[in-house]
């Protein structure tokens, strides 16, 4: 197994919840949701980690509220920006 499978972005696991949540049921293609993830994703810090145990015991409460509202508001704004090039194209 390489370093590469190892190593894990905390936000990527986030944006997929939150993109299933809130761009799914509106109807985008799968091709749609990878670009929103990934737009919402270019607008996130990174927070990696090799066991996703290590997150959940050194994140505090207070970093894991920011956490969801920063990517919360990154899918919002993703689709609002995929939204407004879809009724200009």
């Amino acid at each position: 197994m390489s370093i590469s499978d190892r190593i894990h972005n905390y936000y990527e696991l986030k944006v997929v919840e939150v993109v299933n949540v809130l761009a799914r049921p509106r109807g985008y293609t799968e091709d749609q949701l990878v670009d929103l993830a990934c737009i919402a994703l270019n607008h996130l810090p990174t927070r990696y980690f090799s066991h996703e145990v290590d997150i959940a015991f050194y994140m505090s409460a207070h970093e894991y509220e920011e956490i969801n509202r920063r990517v919360n508001f990154a899918v919002t704004d993703a689709i609002s920006f995929i939204e407004s090039h879809r009724a200009s194209s």
